[in-house]
């Protein structure tokens, strides 16, 4: 799943949640080996292709930045394609494997800002709207029910082992891990740490999460509220599991980490002062992930092996792209969003 570039830590609201669960809260240990991985550029041996479908949204078309994106319902890739709140409304967007747009839609309400979306067990799209402190459950057919999440802001969000969405979300008071029943019944898990990042679905029916501030860790949460941290040497920011059945993830410096299930952590650097942003498996037993441009070093697209062996792509990428989310398609491919240029790309391994 792909989702908005990094997280916000947001004020003024009071955290007053009647008959949360209060989880087991772990310390947060140091961070562990550090390894840089061989790096090469092969912008030959992978094709990249963008299109240039998503709709023009009228007089602020301009604006449009799409981000998060996830392999849904339909066999279709859906796109959070976000604005400036005072410009207009988000939109979410059924991307077809050819590239072609098959829905548009937006939720009717005044200003609203999509942050993440996932597939749920329900065949419904899950999204994360932050600024109105509430979760949105929309259908293939734009039907949306939208529940509100009481004192949070909610920020990533991802199905859970236990057929309910997970999330993670900020409070004037702290964080919290969020979970939601496809009915939309509530319960939060407080958390040490108060900024969070994305949160994913591991292979021990547990859920993990990047934790931000005050100090940089992995978290684990059971479905039943025990939190577990491991500590890591940089900040995190986006997390997936693995086809080697481990945690991957993105953090600044910029590196990519593995941590195992037992909570053995492994972090690789990358070259370049480029931000790293979004990770998904691939169809070929790889991690891949996105790379944003940043003073003077180019946008790309990464690919890190179960080894460490990194490799990146840019031939094929437009001008000034800006790769954002990642997540395999359908069509066992590697799909993108160019938050630059308000276009979805395709990447064939």
């Amino acid at each position: 799943m792909g989702r908005v570039t990094g997280s916000v830590i947001f004020g003024g609201l009071a955290l007053l949640i009647a008959g949360c669960s209060q989880s087991t809260t772990g310390a947060l240990p140091s961070g562990g080996a550090n390894r840089s991985a061989p790096m090469r550029v092969e912008s030959e041996t992978v094709k990249i292709r963008e299109f240039a479908d998503l709709p023009k949204y009228g007089t602020y078309g301009y604006g449009f930045h799409p981000s998060a994106i996830a392999s849904g319902p339909g066999g279709l890739l859906w796109v959070v394609d976000g604005i400036d709140q005072d410009l207009g409304k988000n939109m979410i967007v059924g991307i077809a494997t050819s590239g072609k747009a098959k829905h548009d839609y937006s939720a009717v309400s005044n200003y609203f800002g999509y942050q993440d979306i996932a597939a749920g067990p329900d065949g419904a799209l899950w999204i994360t709207d932050s600024y109105n402190n509430r979760i949105s459950k929309m259908t293939t057919s734009g039907h949306f029910a939208n529940y509100t999440v009481p004192n949070y802001e909610p920020l990533f969000i991802a199905a859970g082992p236990d057929r309910a969405l997970w999330f993670t979300a900020a409070g004037a008071s702290g964080g919290a891990i969020g979970r939601i029943s496809t009915k939309g019944k509530m319960t939060f898990y407080s958390v040490s740490s108060y900024q969070l990042g994305d949160i994913t679905a591991g292979p021990d029916n547990a859920l993990w999460f990047a934790a931000q501030l005050p100090s940089a860790a992995i978290g684990r949460i059971t479905t039943d509220g025990k939190i577990t941290y491991y500590g890591i040497s940089n900040v995190p920011d986006f997390i997936a599991l693995g086809p080697d059945g481990a945690l991957w993830f993105t953090a600044s410096g910029p590196k990519i980490g593995r941590i195992t299930t037992a909570g053995k952590v492994t972090e690789y650097s990358l070259s370049g002062a480029s931000y790293v942003n979004d990770i998904a498996a691939g169809p070929d037993g790889a991690m891949w992930f996105t790379r944003y441009p940043y003073n003077n070093y180019p946008p790309e697209i990464g690919r890190i092996s179960m080894s460490g062996h990194i490799t990146e792509y840019s031939n094929g990428l437009l001008n000034q792209a800006g790769p954002d989310g990642i997540v395999e398609g359908p069509d066992e491919r590697m799909w993108f969003t160019d938050s630059s240029n308000n276009q979805t790309g395709r990447v064939t391994p």
